[in-house]
């Protein structure tokens, strides 16, 4: 398991990735990634959820693919959390990519001046693909701030993230979001996002996705 204070080279190595690959022209496709959240609160601390997505995995024959995440999240404390969950992935596009994932995280939160959150999330996919077993390691760094109109509060956030593959033995993609969280009343929150996305290895590839994920608590 990689540590938060490795986190600032594999952002770094993500921000120059995109930087490069924009710099050689490549094209890229554009795609709308809708995502639906259940969350149902056992207490303050734990929550189990539910959600269904879309996305580009890009792991065989550059499936597009739909994914269905069951996961329980506790919070040990303001500045430490962590989640345990599995996920079903299904090719939508005819190929015959399918997933069977157990994935762990670990979150460490820091809060900085002004109001601004800092957060440092390591995530390990297991992975029982059509094509044999992998584990890829996420790291990801993000940092939002609530901001306010009146008595209304959202929160915009950015993050950076980079997956190693053990099937390559290297980094094989880079993700970088920006987006903002909007709640309605205290059950439901909208967030709409960009997601930038390069992939090194088997191939070159480039995404930019617009997403939307709803999210209902109760």
């Amino acid at each position: 398991m990689f540590t938060s204070t490795r986190m600032l080279p594999w952002v770094v190595a993500a921000c120059i990735a995109l930087l490069g690959a924009r710099a050689q022209g490549q094209s890229a496709s554009l795609e709308f990634w809708p995502e639906v959240q259940i969350v149902h609160k056992f207490d303050d601390r734990t929550k189990f959820m539910g959600t269904v997505d879309t996305s580009r995995e890009r792991n065989s024959d550059q499936a597009y693919s739909g994914g269905a995440v069951v996961a329980l999240d506790h919070s040990f404390s303001e500045i430490l959390s962590a989640r345990v969950g599995y996920r079903h992935v299904q090719a939508l596009d005819g190929s015959s990519f399918v997933e069977d994932r157990l994935l762990v995280e670990q979150n460490i939160r820091a809060s900085l001046p002004a109001g601004v959150k800092l957060d440092f999330r390591t995530r390990e996919d297991f992975r029982w693909l059509n094509s044999g077993f992998s584990v890829r390691l996420r790291e990801r760094v993000q940092i939002s701030r609530g901001m306010n109109i009146g008595d209304y509060t959202f929160t915009p956030y950015a993050s950076a993230e980079a997956y190693f593959d053990t099937r390559y033995n290297q980094i094989a993609r880079y993700r970088v979001i920006a987006g903002t969280s909007f709640p309605i009343g205290n059950w439901l929150e909208v967030s709409p996002y960009f997601a930038h996305q390069i992939d090194v290895v088997p191939a070159s590839t480039i995404v930019k996705a617009i997403g939307l994920s709803v999210a209902i608590s109760y």
